[in-house]
């Protein structure tokens, strides 16, 4: 999933396969594996003449780094957007997996950075605490998830910038490979539109 919009006061979104609805996470891809994205997200209908659109590719090149570049595309607007993360400490024990990332890297737009953790608490559900930083400003990050079924997942996160969301989302793995994400975002700030986010990516393993 994808939406740089709703993390920070940016008018743009970023690429982070590896995510909950909208916050980044301390997973990532697999070494050697390629995921490529189209995500639409609605304001407030998808594919409407407020929607914007994004093909997003990330790639694990090594062990603990995943690197990624987006197209964003919005009305007559097109910008490319990198990112990358780093897998700082892996989850052990009653220790968190802890990762540190930056999005949003080119078309002059404000870099985001990010340091957040991730474990696993039992019975399925997953948990995600940290903090980001953009443009002088910082946002606490919070996100949850929750197995469902043995494809399935309920996805809950938040990001408290004053121009920052939270959110609520189906993952649906339609089959090895194959997922669609739905997710509805509400907003912080009570001027700004609610959002529909839809995605479907495809992962492959490269070598």
């Amino acid at each position: 999933m994808a939406v740089l919009a709703l993390l920070t006061a940016s008018t743009v979104a970023w690429g982070f396969p590896t995510s909950s609805n909208i916050i980044p996470t301390a997973d990532l891809l697999d070494v050697g594996s390629l995921r490529v994205e189209f995500e639409n997200d609605g304001a407030p209908r998808l594919f409407g003449p407020a929607a914007e659109s994004f093909v997003l590719l990330e790639y694990a090149p090594y062990s603990r780094l995943e690197l990624g570049a987006d197209l964003y595309s919005a009305g007559s607007s097109n910008d490319v957007l990198l990112n990358a993360k780093w897998l700082a400490c892996p989850e052990k024990g009653r220790r968190p997996a802890f990762a540190v990332g930056v999005m949003e890297l080119g078309s002059g737009f404000p870099a985001t950075s990010y340091l957040v953790a991730t474990k696993d608490v039992g019975r399925g559900l997953r948990s995600h605490l940290g903090g980001a930083a953009s443009d002088g400003s910082g946002a606490m990050l919070l996100g949850a998830e929750q197995q469902v079924g043995e494809n399935d997942y309920l996805l809950a996160d938040y990001a408290s910038w004053p121009a920052g969301y939270k959110s609520f989302g189906i993952y649906h793995e339609i089959r090895s490979g194959v997922a669609v994400h739905l997710a509805y975002a509400w907003p912080n700030a009570r001027a700004e539109s609610s959002l529909v986010i839809f995605n479907v990516n495809w992962t492959h393993a490269l070598r």
